[in-house]
């Protein structure tokens, strides 16, 4: 199953700013990361492009982003550039004529479909006033604080391409965090010093350019949530804060069946204090990251970086199932089926196609474990498909030569 690229991440330096080399390993191990494994083989790939191309000190390899990269290997549908801004940068785009077409070149791709640019200005760097000033300080740079954390230059880089290369298709859709929490903690948990995790959670994402979060007190009297989600869903992403009480709770039962109806980016953040009593099977089936509620900051970062990557992995899916419609597949979900959301799904099926003597689904890899597997086939049996059901990945998908069962 050979599908085009949908995403190449570009990282441009000066061979001369050792910054570059960090940047590159930071950024090709984020996108190799197991958030985007799951994706059809080759959707993102990672970079470096620093080594003279025609002459050692030259300008570094062309982009490939009018053509091919290797002869046969298409151009991705979206690249993503970061030149790493440095003072040996600016020399050489004022000095060598390679680099100042190159970094022009760059420039003038920023706002063309498919393409975005990224800067990143490497510390102490002398650049103000430069050519390669002019050439790149209109383009909104990433900030600072990406060149010291792995970490954080992941999730704003994430961040960027997403909100570019989402269905809304705009530059200024910031990814928005609903903070689905329960308002009542247990008595061990209102016995610990310091703020409430949720006021925690508040100032972490301040810190951040995430769009400013919702929960269900910033909603506007009478407004119903599963309206602001449905209207919200293309740049929404929910964050469990999965306290003692939390499951049990009706409101934030609501809140997650929701938003995996709505098929939006989910991250549970487990902070239990003595525990749950039960927990519930509308929680589960979505990443989960630890939290310690006593030493919380770089958790709770965590869990946003996360749902950060969840947010772009949706968008490059939705991207990739395009062409797996294309091989017949009835439905692409981007996350694995669960009854949760195989029933309303299976209910519409049955309507939209009464004829429909199949049931082909494709969702990204893991695959379901067996008897995951057997529960998901079960309930499509009881809507009435006995035979000529699949579920597959991308994966398991290639691993059949691409074929469906017919």
């Amino acid at each position: 199953m050979a599908l085009p690229p949908i995403l190449d991440v570009f990282v441009v330096w000066h061979p001369d700013d050792p910054l570059g080399e960090v940047v590159l390993d930071w950024l090709t191990n984020h996108f190799h990361s197991p958030a985007f494994a799951g994706l059809a083989g080759g959707a993102v790939e990672v970079y470096g492009r620093s080594t003279g191309w025609d002459v050692p000190g030259s300008a570094p390899r062309p982009l490939g982003l009018d053509g091919s990269l290797v002869g046969v290997l298409p151009s991705a549908q979206f690249n993503a550039i970061v030149p790493v801004v440095s003072t040996p940068m600016a020399r050489a785009y004022r000095d060598d004529p390679s680099w100042t077409a190159y970094i022009d070149y760059i420039r003038s791709a920023e706002g063309l479909k498919g393409v975005g640019v990224y800067p990143l200005r490497s510390p102490q760097s002398q650049i103000a006033g430069s050519g390669l000033d002019a050439a790149l300080g209109s383009i909104q740079a990433l900030p600072a604080g990406s060149v010291t954390s792995a970490g954080v230059l992941g999730r704003e880089l994430s961040q960027a391409i997403a909100q570019r290369i989402g269905p809304s298709d705009g530059l200024t859709d910031r990814i928005r965090v609903f903070v689905s929490h329960t308002k009542h903690d247990s008595l061990e948990e209102a016995d610990q010093d310091g703020p409430a995790l949720f006021e925690a959670v508040r100032q972490v994402i301040a810190e951040t350019r995430l769009a400013a979060f919702f929960d269900a007190q910033d909603l506007q009297s009478g407004s119903d949530w599963e309206r602001e989600l449905d209207a919200n869903a293309e740049n929404c992403a929910l964050l469990m804060v999965r306290t003692d009480k939390y499951s049990s709770r009706e409101w934030t039962q609501r809140e997650v069946l929701a938003a995996k109806r709505h098929d939006v980016p989910i991250v549970g953040m487990y902070a239990l204090t003595v525990g749950e009593e039960r927990g519930s099977f509308l929680m589960d089936h979505v990443p989960s990251l630890p939290c310690n509620v006593l030493q919380s900051h770089s958790d709770i970062e965590h869990a946003l970086n996360r749902l950060v990557d969840e947010a772009l992995k949706r968008v490059l899916w939705l991207a990739q199932t395009t062409y797996l419609q294309d091989d017949g597949f009835d439905w692409t979900p981007v996350h694995s089926p669960e009854p949760v959301t195989l029933v309303p799904w299976l209910g519409a099926h049955k309507v939209e196609q009464p004829d429909d003597c199949h049931l082909w689904i494709i969702h990204p890899d893991p695959p379901l474990g067996p008897k995951e597997r057997d529960v998901v086939i079960e309930l499509c049996s009881l809507a009435g498909f006995n035979e000529n059901v699949d579920v597959l990945t991308p994966r398991t998908f290639a691993a059949r030569g691409g074929r469906l069962h017919k």
